[in-house]
């Protein structure tokens, strides 16, 4: 069953549609907005896990101009979890990973198009590689930014970053915590909290900082009730997924890529830093790759730079 608000789709007109598709058995958020109905499909998979990002509309007009940009809440996320929170109760990789591809499918089906482009960040560029992996008869091209890769190693290389950054800071407190704990445990996910969170508070760069510290100032059109609902749904999400991605290693299990495959990363990022993400795009086989480096950038490049992410975008077309 949809529940659609539409304002047109007629061949090569605008669409603007937003409502709820049937997606493995359960009512799941979905938006297909773009200047051309024709223009290629981009279908975000959002990252969080659980942070849904339909709703962040201004962000994301840029890339309305050339392409079909369709968002998708995960079944712990946003508008799907607010509605579906007394049935969901666990999350698995395979589970979502059916969702993502049903998704694409129902797009392709919906728009009359043979393929759809697919944008994973963060989490979702872990979820998103699962997806093409499986099908990559769905899929056009596959583009990561704030490229996931191997957990341990990010846990270390933000461990250090941390580090580096409090010694040049004279940053006696956090040198004094991270003393306390040793070595990070990456699958311990109340001490990495503890020590990440100072990290996030004090040495992020200027994009990312600015960005986190708008997300908490503003509200984005939902509601107080919607934004407590999204606010469960991160935290559902992250326990329930924190095993899944706390286990992932790409390099690993995902050094074959069926479709061209292209990575956007920010230069600044310390969330899935940017050295990790260089090492597994260099690793990756596909048919066709390209890397793209934004200058000053950091994991939330796809919202605080889009004018250059949008350039590069373009060569995935």
């Amino acid at each position: 069953m949809v529940i659609f608000a539409r304002q047109g789709s007629a061949f090569g007109a605008p669409i603007q549609e937003a409502g709820f598709v049937r997606i493995g058995g359960l009512e799941q958020w979905v938006t297909i907005r773009g200047v051309n109905a024709t223009h290629p499909i981009l279908l975000v998979i959002h990252g969080g896990p659980g942070d849904s990002q339909a709703h962040l509309v201004s962000e994301y007009t840029p890339y309305e101009s050339k392409f079909v940009v369709a968002q998708w809440d995960q079944r712990g996320a946003g508008r799907t979890f607010e509605r579906n929170r007394e049935t969901v109760k666990e999350l698995t990789l395979d589970r979502m990973t059916l969702d993502g591809i049903e998704v694409a499918d129902y797009l392709r089906t919906h728009l009359h198009h043979r393929k759809v482009i697919v944008l994973g960040h963060s989490w979702g560029s872990y979820l998103a590689t699962e997806m093409v992996k499986r099908r990559p008869d769905l899929f056009a091209a596959y583009v990561g930014t704030g490229q996931v890769s191997n957990w341990p190693a990010i846990v270390t290389e933000q461990w250090n970053y941390l580090e580096r950054a409090a010694r040049t800071a004279d940053d006696q407190a956090t040198l004094d915590l991270m003393k306390k704990i040793g070595e990070p445990d990456p699958l311990n996910p109340v001490q990495y909290g503890a020590w990440r969170r100072l990290l996030n508070q004090k040495y992020l760069g200027p994009a990312d900082s600015s960005w986190l510290k708008r997300l908490r100032r503003q509200t984005f059109g939902l509601t107080p009730d919607e934004l407590k609902a999204f606010g469960e749904g991160q935290s559902f999400s992250g326990i329930q997924l924190f095993k899944v991605y706390s286990a992932e290693d790409l390099g690993t299990t995902a050094k074959e890529i069926p479709v061209p495959f292209f990575v956007i990363q920010g230069t600044e990022d310390f969330f899935t830093p940017a050295t990790l993400a260089v090492k597994y795009f260099n690793d990756v086989k596909a048919p066709k790759k390209g890397l793209s480096m934004i200058e000053g950038a950091g994991h939330f490049a796809l919202v605080t730079h889009q004018e250059q992410f949008l350039a590069a975008l373009l060569k995935a077309r």
